[in-house]
Formats: structure tokens, C-alpha cells, sequence
């Protein structure tokens, strides 16, 4: 049987406590880690999209964040209080409930936006429901809808919101017949080098599918200066 000297043996036991110390060590980091890595992913979860979420509804549902925390951990343990058919159920009617609002809100904003803007003076409408008011005439030929027109402008939504604007990045040019139809219409009652203010009805703007920050069936503001004119 092979005998170890004492200094070795004490060395062994202090290499092995050492060990163990460390595996300890390691093993609560690790924890600590899954902690904190829990607790972002739910606090991302809530402050990029519930948040949003909630705070873009609070005028149509009053959540309850209670409800919402014991939703979110029965989901996480597969073990929801309600059938797959009743929360369907709910999330339709939420859907429909926040697209009623929003359908109201749009309607509200777009009387207000065609009435203030039938105060201004030489405001005028035409058969399809633009009203304009040309700011400066221009001169040169008729715009034609195949001509290239070189523009500056600024568009808004009902509530004063500017949802583009090319005085931001610079002048843009592009076709007359390429863009939206009340543009088409509305552009020629001024020439090269004139400025015309006109508020266009959804039908003739984006219509009930909306594009990027430009909700379903919103009538839109644009203040346009024609700066050039190409056949």
C-alpha cells in the first residue's frame, strides 16, 4: 500500500476544495445568469411589444396586467383556463373592437381635416371631392399626366401628423400618371413653377389598404411646389 507524505495530502485536499469551490461558483453564475436572462426576455417581450400593444388600445379595452401575467405563465405551462375556441373567440373580438375604433377615429379626422381646410380662402372642389387652393399659379404649358414633374412637398394626415415630406432629403421627380390618382388630377391646376395646397379623399389616396404610417381610408394634406416641368 503506497504511503503519501502528509504535505502531499493536505496539497490534494486543498486542490480538491478548490475544485469544489470553483464548481460552486460556477454553477451559481450560471444560475444568476439564467435569472437575468429570463427576466430581459420578459422585460423585452413587455416593453416592445406588449407595452406598444396596450398602450395603442388603451382607449378601446382597459387591460388588466394581472390577467395578462397569469395569461402569459399559463401559456408558458401549457395550461390555459380557456379553450383554444373561446380565445379565439376573444382575440377576434378584440380585433374587431380595435378596427371599429380605429375606423371611427379615422372617419372623425378626416371631416375635421376637409372642413378646416374649406375655411381657407379660394379653396375649391372638384366633381371627385379634392379640394384645393392654388398658392401660385406657375407658368408654361398645361401639366400632362406623361410629363416628369420635379416636386417639393409635404403630406399630413388628418391630425397635423407629417407622414412624408421630400423638403426633409430634397426635391424628388418622377411621372405625373406614376403616382396616386388625386395627385393626378389636382397637380395640372398649376403650371412649373407654381404651389397648390390640396386635401385628397382616401379613394383617390391609398384607399382601404393604407401604405407604411398612412392608415385604411384616410384622407391626406399635401402642400406640393411644382419646381420643374419635363415633356
Amino acid at each position: 500500500m503506497l504511503k503519501l507524505k502528509k504535505s502531499v495530502v493536505v496539497t490534494l485536499v486543498a486542490l480538491s476544495s478548490t475544485v469544489m469551490f470553483s464548481q460552486n461558483i460556477l454553477a451559481e453564475e450560471s444560475k444568476n445568469f439564467d435569472d437575468q436572462a429570463s427576466y430581459t426576455v420578459g422585460y423585452a417581450t413587455g416593453e416592445n411589444f406588449l407595452k406598444n400593444m396596450l398602450a395603442s388600445q388603451k382607449d378601446v379595452i382597459h387591460y388588466n396586467n394581472d390577467q395578462i401575467l397569469a395569461g402569459i405563465k399559463d401559456a408558458l405551462n401549457d395550461k390555459p383556463v380557456m379553450s383554444k375556441e373561446e380565445l379565439q373567440t376573444i382575440l377576434l373580438q378584440i380585433e374587431n373592437k380595435v378596427a371599429e375604433s380605429q375606423n371611427k377615429a379615422i372617419t372623425e379626422s378626416n371631416e375635421k381635416l376637409m372642413a378646416d381646410f374649406a375655411k381657407k380662402p379660394g379653396v375649391q372642389k372638384t366633381k371627385s371631392g379634392i379640394l384645393y387652393r392654388v398658392e401660385k399659379e406657375g407658368k408654361g404649358d398645361k401639366i400632362a399626366l406623361t410629363d416628369k414633374v420635379k416636386v417639393d412637398y409635404t403630406g399630413k394626415l388628418g391630425n397635423g401628423v407629417v407622414f412624408d415630406s421630400s423638403k426633409d432629403r430634397g426635391p424628388v421627380e418622377f411621372p405625373l400618371n406614376a403616382v396616386i390618382k388625386g395627385w393626378q388630377e389636382a397637380i395640372p391646376f398649376v403650371k412649373k413653377g407654381g404651389s397648390i395646397e390640396m386635401v385628397i379623399p382616401a379613394k383617390l389616396a391609398y384607399g382601404e389598404r393604407g401604405a407604411g404610417p398612412i392608415p385604411p381610408n384616410a384622407s391626406l394634406y399635401f402642400q406640393v411646389d411644382v419646381l420643374d416641368v419635363k415633356k
